[in-house]
């Protein structure tokens, strides 16, 4: 199901997840990025393009996907607030392997290819903070194949909404900005299978499910129940 992250579901507190590193990065978008608003399914990058520029997302969120067979979109990775993307075919010179769209209304910080190559040789602590980082999501793809292969769907689809949703209180509130179809190639199962889980929860009493909106009930028990 890909690699560099793919949505790779947090774990350990936010010095283990490299929170700093990203700040180094965001720090330096900020500076010399240019802003750039999208609207929501707007593209960002296609595949085959030439690789010139990296981004990073000042606010929103951004599938990395592919198509498949008979046209099929697949979304491999998820890239939200404060991440960066793009970087790989820049850093290797190869054409653009996938394709970037908005899942939301974004704000799209990019550098330009050749200047952000200057800026890693000119500023250390950048240049320590994308490997530290490139070397996290690397590491997280690996505990995502480990998750896929051990772990069962239910607990796939609650660790995605939970990283998707935001926590108040006991409940933690989910926009799902994903088809149940996309869902489904990210955590690695069918598409009935996400709709019959989310039905399945929504019976037992566990979450509140309506069109693009999931509410789980008490968070903490949703988990332990898993």
């Amino acid at each position: 199901m890909g690699q560099e992250g793919m949505s790779s579901y947090s774990e350990g507190s936010a010095t283990d997840n490299g929170e700093a590193e990203q700040l180094v990065l965001a720090k330096l978008f900020e500076e010399f990025g240019t802003s750039h608003d999208m609207k929501k399914n707007a593209f960002i990058f296609r595949g085959e393009e030439e690789s010139q520029e990296i981004y990073f997302v000042r606010d929103g969120l951004v599938k990395i996907s592919q198509f498949a067979q008979e046209g099929q979109s697949i979304t491999l990775f998820l890239r939200h607030k404060g991440e960066m993307f793009g970087a790989a075919e820049v850093l290797t010179g190869q054409k653009r392997q996938r394709y970037a769209r908005c899942i939301t209304d974004s704000r799209i910080l990019s550098i330009p290819a050749s200047q952000f190559t200057g800026l890693l040789k000119r500023h250390p602590d950048t240049l320590y903070a994308l490997t530290v980082v490139n070397a996290r999501r690397l590491l997280q793809t690996q505990r995502y194949v480990e998750t896929l292969i051990s772990r069962p769907v239910a607990w796939r689809l609650a660790q995605l909404l939970m990283q998707l949703g935001v926590r108040v209180g006991k409940e933690t509130v989910v926009t799902l900005p994903l088809s149940h179809e996309e869902i489904s190639y990210v955590i690695g199962c069918s598409r009935q299978t996400v709709t019959e889980t989310l039905g399945r929860w929504r019976d037992e009493g566990s979450i509140l499910y309506e069109k693009k909106m999931v509410v789980i009930l008490d968070t903490d028990e949703f988990q332990q129940h898993l």
